[in-house]
Parts: structure tokens; sequence; C-alpha cells
């Protein structure tokens, strides 16, 4: 019986997030430093049809399915098994090599040189845990550095610090403010 159970708490163990992720793998096409710590993902792009302001712009999201979001300040204690998304989301990025302001989103406005810019984590895929945005003490930017319309690629850099929504969930064991440093990416156009 003590074979049994010992094996039982060291399966739970296992599937549990108390241990934290390794580094993302280096075939992933994003990566920064999420407060000092290695972070990545994967890019996915794509224009919104019903945003007449995202005419000739694309919209950018970085997702990776780390087990122990590393925007945690300590390992999850009731997780098994899957522990959640996280999501660093660019709105309106204009299709023009260039240097571009970040901003909270926006709604459509004319004449705007701002990107949106938010973060989000996700439990079960679609439940959002955690909300963060754009800390405006703080200048960021997200930098074009190619756009090939024939290749359909886009590559560029970014930096920024984003701030955790409170109101939402008070009890988040989150940390309340992420800074991505050195960030690259390289995204396939839709």
């Amino acid at each position: 019986m003590k074979i049994i159970k010992g094996l039982l708490i060291l399966f739970v163990g296992l599937l549990g997030c108390s241990k934290s992720t390794p580094d993302p793998d280096h075939n992933e096409d994003a990566k920064a430093t999420l407060n000092k710590q290695t972070w990545g993902g994967f890019s996915a792009t794509w224009k919104n049809p019903s945003d007449s302001c995202g005419v000739d712009a694309i919209n950018l999201t970085i997702q990776n399915k780390l087990p122990y979001p590393k925007a945690r300040l300590q390992a999850a204690t009731n997780c098994v098994g899957y522990c959640g998304d996280q999501s660093l989301t660019f709105i309106r990025i204009p299709l023009a090599v260039g240097v571009y302001t970040l901003s909270t989103p926006q709604p459509c406005r004319a004449n705007t040189n701002q990107v949106g810019v938010s973060f989000t984590t996700l439990i079960g895929g679609d439940v959002v845990r955690d909300q963060y945005q754009l800390d405006v003490t703080q200048p960021a930017t997200i930098k074009i550095s190619r756009y090939d319309p024939q290749a359909g690629e886009l590559e560029g850099t970014f930096d920024v610090r984003l701030v955790r929504d409170k109101s939402r969930q008070v009890t988040s064991d989150t940390a309340d403010i992420l800074t991505f440093t050195n960030g690259t990416f390289k995204a396939k156009l839709p």
C-alpha cells in the first residue's frame, strides 16, 4: 500500500506545474527576455476584415503553451497537467519597414502610427486568467526591420513593459509587471 501511495504522489508531482519550464526550443520564431528569463513562442498574423483602420496593417500574436507561465511569481499549486497559454498581441502593425510606438489597443482613428499591445494568460486555451496592458510611463516600440510581400514575411524587434490589470483577478499569483526586452520575431503573412 505504501508503494502505491508513493507512486501516486510521484505521478501527481510529475503532472503538476511545480517545476520551472525549460527554456523555449530553438525552433520557435519569436524570442525575448521576459523579466530576465528566456521566453519564446510561435507567431501568427491575421487581418481583421471589419477593421477599416487595419487596411494596410497586420495583427501579430506570439503564443506559447508553457505549462508554467514564466510570467508567474511562483508555480501554480493547483495545476495538474496543463496550466495555460500565454499570448503577446500587437494590433495594427503597418506593413512597412519602420519603428512604431506601442500604445494600449485603440479604437479606429485616422492618422495614428501607434500599434496596440496586450498580454494575456489563459487556462484551458480559452478562459482568461490574467490580462496586461501597456505601462504608459515607459517607452515601448516595435520595429519592422524586414517586410517582404512577395515572400509573405515580416521580421522585427520589440521592447515593451506591461502592467497587470488587477481589476480582473486580485488573487492571481502572476507578476504585476512584465518587461519584454530584446524581443525578435519572424512571421508569415496570412
